[in-house]
This record gives C-alpha cells, sequence and structure tokens, in this order.
C-alpha cells in the first residue's frame, strides 16, 4: 500500500471518510509493523495533539485490525525506541522429554498433595530438587506450569490421588423390617410430632398389641423410662423391634455406659 500521497492529518481525516466500509489491512506483520513506525514518524505522532493522535490512531486500527489497547502499546515502543521488533519464541530446550519415572514422580507428587493447582505443582518439584537436593526431582523440576497439565493427560499417569474434598458413597448395610415369622414379639416402633409433643407408638407386628405414650421431647431422659415401660405392658416376650431410623432406640435401651 503506498499512502505517500497522504501528507497531512486533514488529508488523513478525508482518506478515512472515504472507506467507509471498505476493509484495507495489512496481512504480514512485518508489514503491520512497517504501516506503524512510517506512520508515527511522518505525523510527529508524539508531538501532536490529543485530537490529532485518535485521528492517526484511527487510520492505524483500520488499516493494521489491531485493538486500541494492542495499539497504543506498539505506538509506545515506536516513540520510545523508534523501530518495533517481533520478538521471535524460542524455546530453552526443545529436546526434553520427560520419561515414565518422571511422570510417575508426578503423579506421586500430586497424591501427596491432593493434586494441586500446576503453578504450585511446579514450586514443590523446584524445591524437592533445589531445596531438599533429591537428584530424582532434577530433570521433572523443569516442567514449565502448563506442561505440567499435559503430562497429568498422559497415558503413563494414572489418577490414583484422592480428592479429599468429594464424599465417595460407600453401601454398608440395608435398613429391612424384622420378620415376626408369625409369632408375637416383634414390635414396631414410631414416633409423631405434634406442636411441643411427641407420640411414641408401639405395636406388634402379629397380635397388633398397641401402646401410645406423649413425651414433651425425643431424648434419653424421657425415651428411656418411657419405652421400659412400653416394653412392660406387652403379655409376650419381646424379640425383636423396628425403629425405621425415627429414633435410635439399640442406644436408649442399651446405652453404652
Amino acid at each position: 500500500m503506498d499512502d505517500s500521497r497522504i501528507e497531512n492529518l486533514s488529508e488523513l481525516g478525508l482518506f478515512l471518510k472515504g472507506l467507509g466500509k471498505v476493509e484495507l489491512l495489512v496481512e504480514s506483520i512485518s508489514g503491520r509493523y512497517a504501516l506503524i513506525e512510517s506512520t508515527i514518524e511522518k505525523f510527529g505522532y508524539a508531538h501532536l495533539l490529543k485530537r490529532d493522535k485518535q485521528v492517526v490512531l484511527l487510520y492505524l486500527c483500520r488499516l493494521t485490525g489491531y485493538k486500541k489497547a494492542q495499539l497504543l502499546r506498539l505506538v509506545k515502543k515506536v516513540v520510545e525506541s523508534g523501530e518495533l521488533e517481533r520478538t521471535i519464541y524460542v524455546r530453552e530446550n526443545p529436546n526434553r522429554i520427560y520419561g515414565d519415572v518422571d511422570i510417575k514422580l508426578l503423579e506421586y507428587t500430586d497424591a501427596v498433595h491432593k493434586r494441586l493447582n500446576s503453578i504450585a505443582t511446579k514450586e514443590i518439584l523446584r524445591r524437592m530438587s533445589e531445596v531438599y537436593h533429591d537428584t530424582h526431582y532434577n530433570l521433572i523440576s523443569q516442567v514449565s506450569a502448563s506442561h505440567i497439565n499435559n503430562l497429568r493427560r498422559s497415558g503413563a499417569y494414572k489418577e490414583l490421588w484422592v480428592n479429599g474434598t468429594k464424599a465417595v458413597e460407600r453401601e454398608i448395610g440395608e435398613t429391612r423390617k424384622p420378620q415376626s415369622n408369625g409369632k408375637p414379639g416383634s414390635i414396631r416402633l414410631d414416633t409423631v410430632h405434634q406442636r411441643e409433643i411427641y407420640y411414641i407408638h408401639a405395636v406388634d407386628e402379629v397380635s397388633q398389641w398397641d401402646i401410645i405414650i406423649a413425651v414433651p421431647m425425643i431424648s434419653e431422659r424421657y425415651l428411656l423410662p418411657t419405652l421400659k415401660y412400653i416394653l412392660s405392658t406387652f403379655p409376650f416376650v419381646i424379640f425383636n423391634f423396628h425403629s425405621d431410623r425415627g429414633v435410635s432406640m439399640s442406644t436408649i435401651l442399651w446405652p453404652t455406659s
């Protein structure tokens, strides 16, 4: 693109108005940098008024496609140093490979520390090598924080660590209704709450013999004498009871003390 005929800010403003919705974009990065450098130098950007700087920035935004914040950073570099240099990323050691032994050390570290984020994990690996002088960590301690997440997704890494924040359900038993086998003596206990009174209802599964007693609250102080009285009123031996998890009957009838 040849913009040498645009000699002042007035012509630059007319050029922008004439563009309208026409898209003009410099594709190469080197071409964009060259355009920014030449435009800043040509119009003496550092000495312009604020409104004139906005015209120059708008012009550069339209032709480079950069956002205003990014363009301001590039313009600042040109004003301070006079040129833009493209930074080329060079990997420190492109041949570094982390083997299964290193990945297992990472896995062990995650298991001990409950798998912290990659930045914290990298610091732990570094300290194991540099502070505690564990030579096994010399190579894996040099891993980048971003590459730790890649290693965690590798086939050699097995997620054996336990996350203590997540509950794991284990079936340890199942509550079932006791079998009476056709004989009286298996009673069902239940509580009913009505306003400030609790009703303890005991009924035999076979004979349907039942008794109801009211207590002010569910506690050992009131339930222990109540249940003893209930059991004494049945005209047969009680060999089983079912509380349906409503009351801890075994604790009340047979306290550990």
